[in-house]
């Protein structure tokens, strides 16, 4: 049932295609309509590791789990990414009709929400309301996480839970964990965190990069002797599990994609009364993008980076046919992704067919979870 997840790396390797540069797109084929979803910027560790001198909360003054000034500064150059790749899209002052911005409600996505649309939207003309202040103030919308219809991680959903539990208890991950007991434990004598999962792993390794982003000389001794490519994979693992079975992509990324293509449905249509925006911008989590990735068949395994970005962009051929093109940018720059069972220009129709077994509207969603008595909009 599981044992797909040792072939990933492989099987994508095939999936994935040259990178591509961030400069102006320019094609026969109209560009109808964006779509993002992007991890926050770098944030200071969630939890600090018991054993490390640099535990004390002063070391942190952003605030355990919240938005440093290099995860500012990196959504702030991935907005200044977005304006050049779609300056011909988006009009150079910002105007309400064209992005929509959503975010799920935590500090540091929302932050990273403006930090980024600082960089996408810099004032101009009449939009300029301070010399000094290169910076405009540009609306993000977001709802309590336990009610959020679109980012439902969440909320909670038994069913979701018992497939889950299941998992982590599949003969797959018992033979994983007790291959790896050993390192485990030596890396819970190192941090004092107990390890027994390829879950604290994931953790842990999500905690080592937020140090060594804020300040690479707060990180322990030990890490060097760390086998970085083994722990990648184990904490991919963790990311695969999420969303491992068909039931689990749509409980965990079912209503996302109702989401999406419902915006696209909209692009689409030549009711000009309520048009489409031409970009939707959703500022989310690494579980997100992994989720929404693997629901796709496109995720390689890898932990998704700080400020990592999904991207759909609908098009127009001449004759009337509409596709997809799919990207992913990391730090490795940006990848043309292959939708599994689709052309790398993916019919929107057939996109649409791929997807209909993830989709799930919230209400759907509501009643699977046995949660219909739960209020969700």
């Amino acid at each position: 049932m599981y044992g797909f997840i040792v072939l990933v790396l492989v099987f994508f390797l095939n999936q994935h295609h040259a990178a591509t540069t961030g400069r102006n797109i320019s094609e026969e084929d109209e560009l109808i309509t964006v779509v993002t979803v992007y991890r926050h910027g770098d944030r200071a560790p969630i939890k600090p590791i018991p054993t490390s001198e640099y535990c004390d909360p002063s070391y942190w003054p952003m605030g355990f789990g919240h938005l440093t000034k290099f995860g500012i500064e990196r959504q702030y150059d991935l907005g200044k990414w977005l304006r050049k790749r779609y300056d011909f899209l988006l009009s150079p002052t910002y105007k309400a009709s064209e992005i929509y911005v959503r975010s799920t409600d935590e500090d540091r996505v929302l932050m990273s929400a403006y930090s980024n649309l600082a960089g996408l939207y810099p004032p101009q003309g009449s939009q300029v309301w301070n010399d000094r202040i290169f910076w405009q103030p540009i609306p993000v919308h977001t709802i309590p996480r336990n009610i959020d219809d679109v980012i439902v991680e969440k909320r909670s959903c038994p069913k979701y839970d018992t497939l889950l539990n299941a998992t982590i208890k599949s003969d797959y991950f018992s033979r994983i964990n007790d291959k790896y007991a050993d390192l485990y434990e030596t890396i819970s004598n190192w941090t004092g965190i107990d390890v027994s999962d390829v879950e604290d792993i994931k953790l842990i390794r999500s905690t080592l990069y937020a140090i060594k982003s804020y300040n690479a000389t707060y990180l322990p001794e030990w890490e060097k002797d760390m086998n970085w490519h083994l722990i990648d994979n184990l904490a991919g693992l963790a990311y695969l599990r999420y969303t491992s079975t068909p039931a689990m992509k749509r409980l965990k990324s079912g209503p996302f994609f109702h989401y999406l293509l419902n915006h696209l449905d909209l692009a689409t249509s030549t009711n000009q009364a309520s048009p489409a925006p031409k970009m939707l911008m959703i500022s989310a989590h690494d579980t997100s993008l992994s989720g929404i990735l693997n629901s796709m068949g496109v995720f390689d395994g890898y932990p998704p980076d700080f400020a990592a970005t999904v991207i759909w962009e609908l098009k127009k051929r001449r004759n009337g046919e509409r596709y997809i093109n799919l990207y992913f940018k990391s730090e490795k720059g940006l990848e043309k992704l292959r939708i599994i069972g689709c052309e790398i220009d993916c019919n929107y129709g057939t996109f649409k067919d791929i997807m209909e077994d993830v989709a799930i509207s919230i209400g759907s969603w509501a009643k699977e979870c046995n949660r219909l008595s739960e209020k969700f909009v």
